[in-house]
């Protein structure tokens, strides 16, 4: 017997019984649907808690801070950066009270590092003309460093070493420049449609425009306040002319799109002078230290590697924290929802999987005298075998295409219910964009479950077919 032959008869004999063939087939669709949807859900969830960790930084940057930090400080309402300066010192405690240079000399040394660089964070006052921004992020890192931080430039161009007072500034801070006398100032409208809740392009083109900055943060205030409480208030210094040089893409990131970048040296001499000028306290009353830094970021380009050079970081007597920690707990539990789905799919397969047993089994009874004709007239015990096979497969195979369109279906569907105006809108309003699929279902997910399905077909019908093999001819022709 022929392949053509042998599919001939095998999809004739499933059609002879449809009403058959299509329960048993339904068994296999509702097993398929169930695992597709529960794994495209799965990577949906993990594609999603990486978008939104990669939100909030870098996952490919270890931050590095003296042992008991890990963070910025907030004092009275505000966020208040540690000012930190380079020093060539080094000290000798298990515990590190600061970054030195000698100490990010060792951290580039650390096998799966690809780049270090000290990190200054200052607020600052941004003007142009009439508009202001009186609340300003400015981290100064490396040059260098900027690239593998992930700072994509949607306009302009990167900072280079010899742009003087030169500055990358983040996308959503083009919408924060207001001008302080207009009473209509209404930043959810200009940055929000409020029919459609979609993003508006911004107005403010920071590359076209001269602007100043300060770190009075009394600068371009009609009122004025003391940083100390009931003393003399602070005289006004004059501001710095700055030129921004890049804008980020909108996509980089809304963490980083809330800040301005400088180069180190530039952005730790602008506030030397000013504290000269200004005669500079800390909170407490004391001049700031310069003997280190309180950051530093790390470039780990493998994240496989992130871990140990966490790890590498702490032994020298530092804090280490990578947002790749969460991303592997939050893989961890998204992982485990999976199998529990996963494992609910596969019970539903399973019982599909008896039905396609139990149908190749009666196949049998009811085909006794065709299956001894067949051996009479000279079809071999294999091309048997290979008949029931090929049905108990097919069963599977389309089991798995229907049980897959059903589920591409379900999954459009449903990923277009939740991006409905409302729940849009809601979602642009916390994170600046729409809603992202809770369903994907990449193409080896589809072949996957189509083979599967197959194979669960195969194994299905594997005691059927052996048992048609050992059935003699003459005593089915004889009771026929």
């Amino acid at each position: 017997m022929n392949k053509i032959d042998l599919i001939r008869m095998g999809l004739k004999n499933l059609f002879r019984r449809k009403l058959r063939t299509f329960l048993t087939t339904l068994g296999i669709i509702i097993g398929t649907i169930s695992i597709v949807l529960m794994v495209s859900l799965g990577l949906g969830m993990q594609k999603n808690m990486e978008k939104q960790m990669s939100q909030w930084g870098s996952l490919d940057i270890v931050e590095v801070y003296p042992a008991g930090g890990g963070g910025n400080d907030y004092y009275g309402g505000g966020m208040v950066v540690m000012d930190a300066y380079p020093s060539t010192n080094n000290t000798s405690n298990d515990k590190k009270e600061k970054i030195q240079n000698i100490d990010i000399t060792t951290f580039k040394q650390i096998e799966g590092v690809e780049a270090v660089s000290p990190i200054i964070e200052h607020t600052i006052v941004m003007q142009s003309k009439k508009l202001i921004n009186n609340y300003v992020r400015v981290k100064g890192m490396t040059i260098e460093f900027m690239e593998k931080y992930g700072l994509d430039i949607g306009q302009g161009r990167m900072l280079t070493a010899e742009d003087k007072n030169g500055f990358l500034m983040g996308y959503n801070m083009l919408y924060e420049f207001y001008n302080p006398n207009n009473r209509d100032n209404d930043w959810w409208s200009s940055m929000y449609d409020p029919e459609t809740g979609e993003r508006l392009p911004p107005t403010f083109n920071p590359l076209e425009n001269k602007l100043k900055m300060s770190f009075d943060r009394n600068y371009g205030r009609n009122e004025r306040y003391s940083r100390y409480g009931d003393e003399e208030e602070q005289k006004p210094v004059r501001p710095i002319n700055i030129k921004a040089i890049g804008v980020l893409s909108e996509f980089a990131g809304w963490q980083k799109n809330d800040c301005a970048y400088m180069e180190i040296n530039q952005l730790t001499a602008l506030k030397d002078k000013y504290d000269k000028v200004t005669g500079y306290r800390d909170y407490d009353g004391k001049k700031p230290k310069k003997d280190g830094y309180e950051k530093v970021f790390v470039y780990v380009p493998k994240r496989k590697n992130l871990e140990k050079v966490q790890q590498e970081i702490q032994k020298l007597g530092f804090t280490a924290r990578s947002d790749a920690n969460e991303l592997k707990q939050q893989e961890s539990l998204s992982n485990t929802i999976k199998m529990v789905f996963g494992a609910i799919g596969g019970i539903s397969l399973l019982v599909a999987a008896i039905g396609i047993t139990n149908t190749m089994v009666m196949a049998i009874y009811e085909r006794r005298k065709e299956i001894g004709v067949m051996k009479v007239i000279g079809s071999s015990i294999r091309d048997i075998k290979k008949l029931f096979l090929f049905e108990s497969a097919t069963i599977g195979l389309l089991g798995g295409i229907l049980g897959i369109l059903i589920s591409i279906g379900i999954s459009i569907l449903l990923n277009n219910m939740q991006n409905t105006a409302l729940l849009n809108f809601l979602h642009i309003y916390e994170t600046g964009e729409a809603n992202p699929d809770i369903f994907i279902m990449p193409s080896w997910l589809i072949v996957s479950a189509m083979a599967f399905t197959s194979l669960i077909g195969l194994i299905s019908g594997y005691l059927p077919a052996r048992k048609a093999m050992k059935l003699s001819a003459l005593e089915a022709i004889k009771t026929e």
